[in-house]
């Protein structure tokens, strides 16, 4: 679709610059002159001066349109009409600009470039620390060298880092380019559709199964697939597997739905589109009522465990009221409520930043004396007892057990 922004204005036969009593005028004459019912066969012209008139006398509309033309137009009412918005164009200071969305992008940009000298910097080091322990597989392949086994863990640690490093480097080339296909569409330099827009986002998920699968596969060799009677659990595996991969499965089930309502594949609201969203808070909310039942069966009531489920659930049920007001808001707006502001739909996600930041603020000088220990202070006492260091009782009088030992550890 062109990006004309005169072809309305022609049709009703006025200027640009034409203001609305202009544009009113000129409708009411031509309406008269090509009405059905006094011309017949002029249905069609009547329809496209209708249609002009529709658009050029919503301010908004107008507005879309001098920029974007038709297409503009017709995105309002997809998810890209989220940025077509005049209203985006100063939200919190009610001010326009004209700035296209690559000057909108440039704190991303920077994040962008921040982040990928940094990955390619460490790309370039060499893996300091070494799992020596890992070392003794490797020592029935050399015969008992162990000075050859750990050269082999080095070179596999040293392949494995490098690897890493280069996923994540091609992870945020991906992600790069995913911003510049949004930017592209946003501001019609290229008429792109969705699922091309999408290409790079779906090539990154499609990535990310490799993981899932190979954790998948390591859950299936331990003990976690047994039922209490050490054998292999169906039911236990469909489990493990929906944990591994039903982040994944969000994601791309929410992707493919926005591609779809965007193209006009589908034509649904957008609180529907959101759904897969919804599971989530759905999720989080069953694992805390469960970890809540499984408490209240246990006797005594650990109080300590309790005090956390509720921690918890208070937690999760201020992000989430506050992340579904968000998501509640946006679909409202991009369903056509022109009412809500973008500033409106902000504002929960300033309150969430802004409780973060208190806790980090209020939180972290804590968290790092702790961490520190004694070392803050210059105190000689001793530092707290290690969570893996083994409680042993005496052993009671009476035969001695086959093992010899003294002492029976718990």
């Amino acid at each position: 679709m062109e990006r004309d922004t005169n072809a309305l204005y022609n049709t009703l036969g006025v200027r640009k610059s034409a203001t609305e009593d202009e544009i009113k005028k000129s409708y009411r004459r031509l309406a008269l002159r090509y009405h059905p019912d006094k011309n017949p066969d002029a249905t069609d012209q009547f329809k496209e001066i209708t249609h002009a008139y529709e658009i050029l006398s919503d301010s908004k509309k107008r507005s879309v349109y001098d920029k974007y033309g038709e297409m503009g137009i017709n995105m309002m009412d997809s998810m890209a009409g989220f940025l077509f918005d005049p209203d985006i164009e100063g939200p919190l200071l009610d001010k326009k600009v004209n700035w296209s969305f690559g000057v909108v992008f440039i704190p991303l940009w920077i994040v962008d470039l921040v982040l990928f000298v940094g990955l390619v910097a460490q790309a370039k080091k060499e893996p300091t620390e070494y799992d020596e322990h890992d070392a003794e597989e490797f020592e029935g392949l050399y015969h008992g060298d162990r000075e050859q086994a750990r050269e082999a863990r080095r070179l596999q640690q040293k392949r494995l880092h490098r690897l890493r490093n280069f996923l994540a480097i091609a992870y945020l080339l991906l992600f790069f380019t995913f911003q510049i296909l949004i930017v592209l569409r946003a501001d019609g330099v290229k008429i792109l559709s969705a699922v091309i827009v999408f290409i790079p986002y779906f090539i990154i998920e499609f990535i990310n199964v490799y993981p899932n699968i190979m954790e998948y596969v390591g859950i299936l060799k331990t003990t976690r697939v047994y039922d209490h009677n050490g054998k292999p659990s169906l039911k236990l595996k469909i489990k493990l597997f929906f944990e591994t991969f039903w982040w994944l499965l969000i994601r791309v089930a929410l992707a493919i739905l926005i591609v779809l309502n965007i193209d006009g594949v589908i034509k649904v609201s957008w609180g529907i589109v959101f759904f897969p969203l919804y599971l989530v808070g759905f999720r989080y909310a069953l694992e805390i009522l469960s970890q809540w039942r499984l408490l209240r069966k246990a006797e005594p009531l650990q109080n300590r465990l309790r005090v956390d489920v509720l921690v918890s659930a208070t937690v999760l049920g201020v992000i989430g009221t506050l992340s579904y007001t968000v998501i509640g808001l946006l679909a409202s707006r991009l369903d056509g409520n022109d009412g809500i502001r973008l500033s409106s739909i902000l504002i929960p996600v300033f309150i969430v930043l802004s409780l973060l930041f208190c806790c980090s603020g209020c939180c972290l000088p804590c968290v790092f004396l702790n961490w520190g220990g004694d070392d803050f202070e210059g105190s000689g006492e001793a530092p707290f007892i290690s969570p893996d260091k083994r409680i042993t009782y005496p052993s009671v009088a009476g035969p001695s057990s086959s093992s010899g030992g003294s002492n029976d550890a718990v």
